[in-house]
């Protein structure tokens, strides 16, 4: 499937940033503003109130735990319900904010729901061009609930997401090649984002065997055909390397990565953690 955000306008559309605490990752919001920027399209803001948390607070032996682990006391449910609005009211604000100096038109509401659930819901309401991104980092944990995202949400073309030492969104953008048939849908995506910064674009191939990583590349030149701004950088990678992957992106030292689920570079099974850890922009994935 190719990565397309509809145009502001078109009604069929839009980044949903789906938001959950107060304190939002500030490079996944620029990932968010960025994606926007690139497709000439608008943000909707979609905080969710976690049902399941409050569902938590009826249980008698549930306690809140400080950051430093110092204290811990119950809490209510009018007290969580309380915290999540002004979360709510916070993260709204750095996203208005941010969406102002970028002039990208936004929407924002608040739901209360499950996450998934949420997101599903706001990409069957307008679509099926949407782009999701997640506002927190995503956690090593949170597998399951990726997979979820990428197999089960109709109306998303595409998933922004940052691990949790995300740092920049500025630089080249790299499309991490594992599928020939997908590269010139990513390319254009990739496109776009480059031209945010006037950009190059790396296209960093990945097999498992050398005949096909040889082939790939062959490939690969004839459809950029001796472009200056696209760089070609093979890399045979043996399943299982999560290490050799995540490392290998941290040295090209991108401002968004491309790529595809269910592959080498993100797996619907196994560990995420060297992935996470060695991101340090946002990962833009398509199915």
């Amino acid at each position: 499937m190719i990565a397309h955000v509809a145009s502001s306008g078109e009604d069929s559309g839009r980044v949903v940033l789906q938001l959950g605490s107060r304190s939002p990752s500030a490079v996944a919001l620029s990932a968010a503003i960025r994606i926007a920027q690139a497709f000439q399209s608008e943000i909707e803001s979609l905080f969710v109130e976690n049902q399941q948390l409050l569902d938590c607070t009826s249980f008698s032996f549930v306690r809140e735990i400080s950051l430093t682990g110092r204290w811990l006391r119950s809490v209510s449910k009018e007290e969580m319900a309380l915290g999540l609005h002004l979360a709510a009211n916070d993260a709204r604000r750095q996203v208005e904010k941010l969406a102002r100096q970028a002039d990208v038109p936004l929407r924002s509401r608040v739901v209360r729901d499950e996450p998934l659930r949420a997101i599903s819901v706001a990409c069957a309401e307008t679509g099926p061009w949407n782009v999701v991104v997640l506002a927190e980092p995503l956690a090593p944990g949170d597998v399951g609930f990726l997979k979820q995202l990428m197999l089960e949400i109709d109306g998303a073309t595409g998933l922004g997401l940052v691990g949790p030492n995300a740092q920049r969104c500025s630089g080249s953008a790299i499309i991490v090649v594992e599928d020939m048939d997908l590269l010139p849908g990513m390319l254009m995506t990739a496109e776009r984002m480059a031209a945010l910064d006037n950009g190059s674009i790396v296209l960093l191939l990945m097999a498992t065997r050398e005949d096909q990583l040889a082939q790939m590349e062959g490939q690969a030149r004839l459809l950029v055909a001796g472009r200056a701004d696209v760089r070609i950088e093979p890399a045979e990678i043996d399943r299982g390397e999560a290490a050799v992957v995540a490392e290998t992106l941290r040295r090209l030292r991108g401002g968004f990565v491309i790529g595809q689920y269910g592959g080498l570079l993100v797996p619907d099974e196994g560990d995420l953690r060297p992935l996470l850890a060695a991101l340090e922009c946002p990962l833009f994935l398509v199915r």
